[in-house]
């Protein structure tokens, strides 16, 4: 009876419109939410990957501008490997009730703007999650739990396959100068994978960009105690360009990249040295961190809630672009083009501008460029594309054999191109 129970109320707690097949991401969906992190908790680079039943946890973040403070609430969905919600009912995927409410927050000190910071980690003594897969948090005001403010989407692996992997600049279409190839094994180490060109579901990202996703891999060989997936076209990648850098800890002096500070209530105002296309340059090495951003201010004990919000003014020195769209490309708009990112052409300074509300810290980004009719971004008229660029790649392993009800994420790897280097020659 119990359990009877807390599945109707399970149901009832269930987000207006779930059978609508939402491919979920992190996304805000409202102007006053700010700055959203999902990250490994207590880690500053990590890809948003735990194991089930482990030690780590991951933490959710952002800020909610406004003077007052609200109460926010979440409710957990669990998804497929192509991130639409899964047929899993709450009580079968996890310990607790939707529509918990946010406890841990803090208003923001001694700041221009007024914000308060909120902070959910997962799991936690209200919500425990009982199977692998692709999790998203959907967060809104406590009264209105249908119009959610932001979604935050991580996931949850049982290791049961080691996955090995390396990049290389000699491709199936090039060699050495615009494109990198994937190449990688899986070897089953706790699992009977009896068809694993049905029962995987394989998938491969560059960089935490969403919108290029390699998926409905199969392996190019099948052995005895592991699948290999090499030679394969659909691993090929643009190399892209190392991240472009700034920095501002403070409205006090100029930091990286800066080149004018003024105030204009409320807010200071920073105007970045007006920059320039970097396709027909050679390529240079700088250390980024692809595409990500990082909380931070001068003379703080907690960046969190003593870090300020400064209008931050972009801008790309080109000619006009009239057969697509330019757009500002990084984890501060979660690899997202849409009209937030989009950058807008000014004639009389020759340069696509974009301003943007952002907290103090260290960001990464990119211009982009998406021609009409198109959906992906591209580096090529732009930034360039470059084999010896330093990226991220990460591989996420699914696995729903016959009959199963859900995608259970069974393997992930993220390397780097770099350090995961694939030696001529060699076999993974």
């Amino acid at each position: 009876m119990r359990t009877y129970i807390i599945y109707i109320m399970a149901c009832l707690f269930l987000p207006v419109g779930v059978q609508a097949q939402e491919v979920y991401r992190t996304k805000v969906y409202r102007d006053d939410i700010k700055s959203p992190e999902v990250k490994v908790e207590g880690e500053l680079i990590s890809t948003p990957f735990i194991e089930l039943n482990g030690k780590d946890r991951i933490e959710i973040t952002f800020d909610a501008l406004h003077h007052a403070t609200g109460r926010y609430a979440y409710s957990v969905i669990h998804c497929d490997a192509d991130w639409t919600q899964s047929d899993l009912i709450p009580i079968e995927y996890m310990k607790g009730f939707q529509r918990e409410v946010i406890q841990d927050y803090a208003t923001a000190i001694g700041t221009t703007t007024h914000y308060t910071n909120y902070k959910l980690s997962l799991p936690n003594e209200e919500t425990q999650l009982t199977v692998s897969g692709n999790y998203a948090i959907r967060i809104f005001e406590e009264d209105t739990p249908g119009k959610a403010v932001i979604t935050a989407c991580f996931s949850i692996v049982e290791p049961l396959v080691e996955i090995e992997a390396g990049v290389s600049g000699n491709t199936d279409i090039d060699f050495n100068r615009e494109h990198q190839q994937v190449e990688f094994t899986i070897i089953p180490k706790n699992i009977d994978i009896r068809y694993p060109q049905t029962d995987l579901k394989v998938f491969v990202n560059q960089n935490n960009n969403l919108n290029d996703v390699r998926a409905n891999l199969q392996p190019t060989m099948i052995g005895n105690d592991r699948l290999q997936y090499r030679n394969n076209r659909d691993l090929i990648f643009e190399a892209g360009n190392e991240y472009r850098r700034i920095e501002f800890l403070t409205h006090r002096y100029k930091d990286l990249g800066i080149e004018e500070i003024g105030f204009y209530n409320p807010y200071y105002h920073l105007t970045l040295y007006k920059e320039k296309k970097r396709d027909n340059k050679t390529y240079l090495y700088d250390q980024d961190q692809n595409g990500r951003f990082f909380i931070r201010c001068i003379g703080c004990d907690a960046p969190d809630t003593e870090g300020d919000y400064y209008v931050i003014h972009f801008s790309l020195a080109s000619e006009p672009m009239r057969n697509g769209k330019m757009y500002l490309y990084g984890d501060f708009f979660n690899n997202i083009t849409d009209n937030k990112s989009l950058m807008e052409y000014n004639p009389e300074t020759g340069a696509f501008e974009k301003p943007v509300l952002l907290k103090t810290g260290v960001y990464n980004y990119q211009y982009v460029f998406v021609e009409d009719g198109e959906t992906k971004p591209s580096f090529k008229q732009t930034e360039g594309n470059f084999f010896e660029t330093e990226n991220e790649y990460t591989i996420t392993v699914y696995y729903r054999p016959i009959g199963a009800r859900y995608d259970r994420l069974i393997g992930h790897k993220t390397i780097n191109s770099q350090q995961d280097a694939k030696r001529p020659g060699s076999i993974l």
